[in-house]
């Protein structure tokens, strides 16, 4: 056998040194590529693929808009201190700190063991910590707020992964003036058909929360912002921390964004409106305070409530019903009234015979026995129906039209116009149309128009027309569109945009004379008529009551509408107390009054916001 000469060995030898030598180098460089960025011009995507795979991240703070309420107080966006849990095989472990936790939080050893055990991906100490097989229902676990207490004595002990820091909670509790300000949520089929090119761009993904009702959605263009603020913490692959990178806080940091919305909502009003509809048992309705002047919406409350963030479609207790159109009953009068006396078929001292029966259509005042002789102001400071028949006999269907819409009842009346980068933008979402006559009625049928009088058969009517069909009684016979958001604001406070006060028309409306006998009319509807309940408030008020049938079994809608105070109005207000059985009588009356009390203990709620402030 031949052995290797000794110029063999150094030949092995060397080749063995290359290789060896060749091996630090690509494992230098493979290390370097991946922790200091940029090196060797690894390309971006090599990096954030890198990246990726050991880090940790949560969002603290979507980067979404806020609204505020006139004055500057906060409706969304809370910010409190939650715990943030990171993935880490060292919380397995029973330790001293893990039962310290457990402690701090109030839970057993097992509830918190079980909790970091299930975790896969960063998570919050929450609330609500179980998840629903419901399709119909979105569920949202909300980190629990900690007490200034826990978050000190979480701090202080030493569980890897685990932080406390402050989290930005999109809903304030209880949320007020919840329908009109909406719900954020995830559709996926909305972001593809209508937001498809920020999909292309990487803006959205398919699981991005966008407005999915109210104000939110709306005026999603405006408050979708340009990044999150997420906390991140890198690990290796067994989830340990990597030393020196430890948590880090990325923020877009952009002076503009996220943006401020100011609605024309006083919140205290609101506060104290939702807590007199829960304190009168109100079960379903709605209710509209404008201001009487501008027409702002300073109050807009619907029931039944809803938790944003636990959402039941199916159940629809997000939908707002000052926006649904649904029988107005004897509020409607009023637009008959208008008619007749703009059309002079009638002249307010005119006396009627009411019997309490018309003789046909089966049709009867809500007086039985009948209210006898009575003038036409007096019927309708008592409401009586069978003048308002004979009234309709005088009036063709045609001329009604022209007066509902001239006191704007039949289209949405809410801020429509032009807006940065959109057109015919509306301020409210799924405002409905009135009506007068449904598609294919008989409109010159004698028994229809005698119901469509009283604000029966297909006349459908929303708690917002309603209250703005009294502002326009207040200026002289001016329709104006009420608005929810008077500006939007960039973060810094700059104007970004500023919403006009808006008139459908200047001369749309009915004469001013009109308008002031209408209101006059009003008075006495308090004074001597159907709403004398309403002579105890703290100021005197005026309105027309209103009762109508449903089609369901014996229920009813309870109306009031109205303003107050009569020597100089300031508000205007409509109160809907939907599905009400005889149990619950007055309630609209009741709740009518009790607004305008609370209106009445704001003597500095300013008229209107000005849009031009600096």
């Amino acid at each position: 056998m031949e052995w290797p000469s000794m110029l063999d060995k150094r030949r092995i030898m060397f080749v063995l040194l290359t290789i060896c030598a060749a091996m630090v180098v690509l494992a230098v460089r493979l290390m370097l590529i991946q922790v200091v960025p940029g090196f060797g011009h690894a390309s971006p995507a090599l990096i954030r693929e890198s990246v990726g795979q050991r880090e940790q991240q949560v969002v603290l703070n979507s980067g979404r808009g806020d609204f505020y309420d006139r004055s500057g107080m906060p409706i969304t966006g809370e910010s409190y201190p939650a715990l943030l849990v990171f993935p880490n095989k060292e919380q397995m472990k029973a330790t001293s700190e893990t039962e310290t936790a457990a402690d701090i939080l109030g839970v057993s050893r097992k509830e918190w063991m079980d909790f970091v055990q299930q975790l896969k991906q960063p998570g919050w100490w929450t609330i609500n910590r179980r998840t629903g097989s419901d399709s119909r229902e979105i569920l949202r676990d909300v980190p629990q707020r900690l007490t200034d207490s826990q978050a000190k004595r979480l701090k202080a002990i030493h569980v890897p992964g685990i932080t406390v820091t402050d989290y930005q909670a999109r809903y304030i509790q209880p949320y007020y003036a919840s329908q009109l300000i909406g719900f954020i949520g995830e559709n996926p089929e909305r972001l593809q058909s209508q937001f498809a090119d920020k999909l292309a761009k990487g803006q959205f993904t398919l699981t991005s929360r966008i407005g999915g009702s109210g104000l939110e959605k709306t005026f999603q263009p405006y408050v979708q912002g340009i990044g999150p603020t997420t906390l991140s913490l890198f690990t290796d692959g067994q989830h340990n921390p990597l030393g020196g990178l430890d948590v880090r806080l990325v923020d877009p940091g952009n002076d503009h964004y996220p943006t401020q919305v100011i609605t024309t909502l006083s919140l205290p009003v609101e506060r104290k409106i939702e807590e007199l509809l829960e304190r009168l048992k109100v079960r379903k309705g709605a209710v509209v305070v404008l201001d009487a002047h501008t027409a702002d919406i300073v109050a807009m409350s619907s029931r039944p409530g809803f938790d944003p963030n636990r959402i039941r479609l199916d159940e629809r207790g997000w939908e707002n019903l000052a926006l649904r159109a649904v029988e107005p009953g004897s509020v409607f009068k009023t637009i008959v009234a208008a008619a007749a006396l703009e059309e002079r078929v009638a002249k307010p001292d005119e006396v009627f015979r009411c019997e309490g029966e018309l003789g046909k259509f089966g049709f009867s005042c809500w007086l039985p026995g009948g209210h006898g002789s009575i003038t036409f102001a007096e019927a309708f400071a008592e409401s009586c129906n069978i003048t308002f028949a004979k009234l309709m006999q005088r009036l063709s269907s045609e001329t009604l039209a022209v007066y509902a819409k001239k006191l704007g009842v039949l289209l949405p009346v809410g801020w429509t116009g032009d807006a940065p980068g959109q057109s015919g933008f509306r301020q409210l979402d799924g405002e409905d149309a009135g009506q007068l006559f449904a598609s294919g009625t008989r409109v010159d049928d004698e028994g229809v128009r005698t119901q469509t009088a009283i604000g029966q058969r297909d006349v459908r009517m929303t708690p917002l027309a309603a209250a703005n069909m009294v502002v326009t009684l207040l200026n002289g016979g001016v329709v104006r569109e009420p608005r929810a958001v008077s500006e939007i604001r960039f973060k810094s406070g700059r104007l970004l945009y500023a919403f006009p006060e808006q008139t459908v028309s200047p001369r749309s409306g009915i004469s001013p004379k009109t308008a002031a006998t209408l209101r006059k009319w009003m008075e006495g509807v308090v004074d001597h008529g159907t709403g004398t309940s309403l002579q105890k408030a703290k100021w005197k008020l005026a309105g027309k009551s209103g009762t109508a049938q449903t089609g369901s079994g014996d229920l009813v809608h309870q109306w009031f509408v109205g303003y107050g105070p009569t020597t100089e109005p300031r508000f205007a207000a409509a109160v809907l107390i939907a599905d009400t059985d005889a149990t619950e009588a007055g309630l609209a009356n009741a709740v009518f009054r009790g607004v305008m009390d609370i209106l009445a203990a704001e003597p500095t709620l300013s008229a209107s916001v000005d849009p031009t402030r600096p």
